[in-house]
């Protein structure tokens, strides 16, 4: 972590849960099965919303799909590897609008354990927001946040 995170006090939001699965499909899951467990109103558009969608590749898109077809960037994929670990350039701002020019990162690691997966999220930089990154840390990690977005996620895989 750099010194400004550090002197700003903004450690970044780190969630850890278990899952049920082994590493290659609790990754599958989440990346193939995003339009499925996303929640429904953490969205961008004024639409119901479709899908969520991260395509599977380094440099790939990760973008929402609305109910009228309209497509709305979110971010893109930094590093790609299945069954182990995901990198996603996140480039919502503080407004929670798609800034070309704007990214923090969101890490996602898939670790076996006796039991299944431990699946650890990272969202980090979050520096990069300036004045509104505690509000900004506040909010992703709160209930309706990374953490319930995750509960949804484990929701899936353990039903499956």
């Amino acid at each position: 972590m750099n010194a400004i995170a550090n002197e700003a006090g903004l450690e970044p939001v780190v969630k850890e849960l278990m899952v049920p699965a082994k590493p290659d499909r609790a990754f599958d899951v989440f990346v193939h099965g995003i339009g499925t467990w996303w929640p429904r109103d953490h969205k961008l558009s004024d639409a119901a919303l479709d899908t969520v969608v991260i395509e599977p590749r380094e440099g790939g898109a990760l973008y929402e799909v609305d109910a009228d077809g309209v497509r709305c960037e979110w971010g893109h994929v930094i590093a790609f590897e299945p069954g182990k670990r995901l990198v996603l350039g996140w480039q919502l701002n503080a407004e929670w609008v798609f800034d070309a020019g704007f990214v923090t990162e969101v890490e996602v690691t898939f670790a076996a354990v006796d039991s299944g997966t431990l699946v650890r999220l990272e969202h980090r930089n979050l520096e990069r927001y300036g004045e509104n990154a505690a509000g900004v840390r506040q909010s992703i990690s709160s209930p309706t946040g990374w953490p319930g977005i995750l509960e949804s996620y484990a929701a899936l895989v353990k039903a499956n």
